[in-house]
């Protein structure tokens, strides 16, 4: 009787773990403090308006960044810095003068390169209450890949649960044979009212990612949204590739 029940709980163990306890395993290995080093080129894309009375604006940014154990640093060049303080005064000009440098200058927070440089982390917190809607074989950047697709359930505060009346939100992971993350997708939709007013929000994060060491980085990241209301409507993309070095 002793082996028998030791045999069958032998045969449970493989159906006990399910996707959400693979990945987290797996996230707990990849947190490393070694030197990271980074520097992050990001285009964006705004476009407030619809139509003719759309107003679009691009710029293009890069960001020197370090992370390691003397905690994280964003850099910029010394010609950056010159010509964001020369942007500043031709824009009190000019409101409309082009501002490359100036716009350098807060392409990238602290929060934002952290992420990049510490995915493990970010993933670890997004999945804090999550369930598992899907896990299945699929494909990533045309190599076969282990496809987990978990439901988020963020807790929100008093005020957020009057205005929002629906809020779909997921997580896509996509992992290789030995379960490390090869990419992932963050979606959320969102309908919400406040005063008799109505808004809508769409957001996609869209991120590749890669093992530098003992660190899950993000390689590079692609992030879309739209919204609308009273009115009013917003889209914007920006894009952000990273190149270690």
């Amino acid at each position: 009787m002793p082996k028998l029940i030791h045999l069958v709980l032998l045969a449970a163990l493989p159906c006990a773990a399910d996707g959400l306890t693979d990945l987290r395993n797996t996230l707990s290995r990849l947190q490393g403090g070694e030197t990271i080093r980074a520097t992050a080129d990001i285009q964006n894309w705004t476009q407030d308006g619809e139509g003719k009375k759309g107003h679009v604006k691009q710029t293009r940014s890069t960001v020197q960044i370090e992370d390691g154990p003397n905690g994280l640093r964003l850099g910029w060049t010394p010609q950056q810095i010159k010509g964001a303080r020369q942007e500043t005064q031709l824009k009190a000009v000019d409101p409309e003068a082009a501002t490359p440098n100036l716009d350098s200058l807060s392409a990238l927070n602290g929060l934002g390169a952290a992420t990049f440089l510490s995915q493990s982390d970010h993933l670890l917190q997004q999945l804090k209450g999550a369930t598992v809607l899907e896990d299945r074989p699929d494909t990533c950047q045309g190599k076969p890949a282990r496809l987990v697709v978990f439901k988020l359930d963020p807790v929100a505060s008093s005020e957020e649960k009057s205005m929002i009346k629906d809020r779909k939100e997921t997580l896509k992971v996509w992992l290789d044979g030995s379960g490390v993350p090869l990419a992932t997708e963050h979606a959320i939709a969102i309908k919400a009212s406040k005063f008799l007013m109505s808004f809508t929000a769409n957001n996609r994060e869209s991120r590749k990612l890669t093992v530098l060491g003992s660190r899950l980085v993000v390689s590079n990241e692609t992030k879309e949204s739209s919204g609308s209301g009273m009115g009013f409507s917003n889209t914007s993309k920006k894009v952000t590739a990273l190149t270690f070095f």
